[in-house]
């Protein structure tokens, strides 16, 4: 009986140090697991766990600035979608969900886009920043930005970027808003935007070389879009006329008839609307049809599936103008 006792224990002694030692190994593995877990996060990677700021523009190519200069650190969307003319948007079911959502908005400011701005300012949780990049030109002009005053309409140009001098101080300026929000995002944030301006530099060179091909005599531009003041100012181009519609007015017949009078008596080439269906961009189109010049598309205030981007953008424009002003040679 003794004998068969001290079996007993033996084997429950030996059965005790068996659990104990599985239960030290499992708690090692454990500890080497969070071990390896810190550091995994701890190492300045991109393990796509990290949380991304929320961010919600106006415009589609504010949302491309956001996206070149935040990187994998922000989650950007824009109000208004692609191929809308942001002056006619009118907000869509899920658009003020959205907008609460965020932790930052940009918008350009100076009335260019009413309806979405009013979305912004009734929706935004209270302390959640409103960034109006064209709101203060001192700011702007800080950021690299070269502001007319006083303008062919005799009114303040809200749309600035035309001009890729403007285009990179937009971004430039949303790059320092970023990093008065998310600190740590430093120099990730001015990392992106050197290696985004370098793009964006050499566009702009290919910008000059193209339009440098145009004959002098036939850089006269007749549109639907006043932002094209800066664009005709960088690059020498004439901005002839304007076809557009002020707030509280109208066009007429007598808009439609100085149109064809201005293509004939300055020999213009081409008149260039818009990419989205307006009053306005309907009317230069059939005045340049019936007066039998081309009829040619540039971009400023919106994107699209054909031009997805601000560089998308400089060099489709170019390529337009190049195309329907007689460029000659390579460009």
């Amino acid at each position: 009986m003794q004998t068969n006792s001290a079996a007993a224990s033996g084997r429950e002694a030996s059965g005790g140090m068996t659990g104990k030692l599985r239960t030290a190994t499992a708690l090692l593995l454990l500890a080497l697991g969070l071990l390896l877990l810190a550091a995994a996060c701890g190492s300045g990677g991109s393990s796509g766990s990290e949380k991304k700021t929320k961010i919600v523009t106006t415009l589609p190519l504010f949302a491309d600035f956001v996206r070149e200069i935040g990187g994998d650190r922000v989650d950007v969307s824009s109000l208004i979608p692609s191929g809308v003319n942001p002056q006619a948007w009118q907000p869509a079911t899920g658009d003020a969900e959205r907008v609460a959502q965020a932790e930052i908005a940009f918008a350009n400011g100076h009335d260019f886009e009413p309806a979405a701005m009013k979305v912004l300012q009734e929706n935004l949780r209270p302390g959640v920043p409103l960034v109006q990049i064209a709101g203060d030109d001192d700011a702007l002009e800080r950021a690299g930005a070269e502001i007319f005053h006083q303008t062919i309409t005799g009114a303040h140009q809200p749309v600035l970027w035309m001009s890729v001098q403007n285009g990179k101080a937009y971004a430039q300026f949303i790059r320092q808003e970023l990093t008065k929000f998310d600190a740590e995002g430093e120099k990730q944030y001015a990392k992106n935007a050197e290696a985004y301006f370098r793009r964006v530099d050499e566009t702009e060179q290919y910008a000059f070389k193209r339009l440098d091909a145009v004959p002098p005599e036939n850089k006269k531009l007749i549109s639907t879009d006043t932002s094209l003041e800066y664009f005709g100012s960088y690059y020498a181009i004439e901005l002839t006329a304007q076809l557009s519609v002020y707030q509280g007015q109208a066009l007429t017949a007598d808009d439609y008839e100085r149109i064809k009078n201005t293509i004939r008596e300055r020999g213009v080439l081409a008149v260039f609307a818009q990419p989205y269906a307006s009053p306005e961009n309907e009317m230069l189109r059939r005045a340049g049809e019936e007066s039998g010049v081309s009829v040619c598309t540039l971009y400023s205030d919106s994107l699209d599936d054909k031009v997805k981007s601000y560089i998308d953008l400089i060099r489709f424009d170019a390529d337009e103008l190049y195309r329907c002003l007689g460029g000659q040679g390579a460009g």
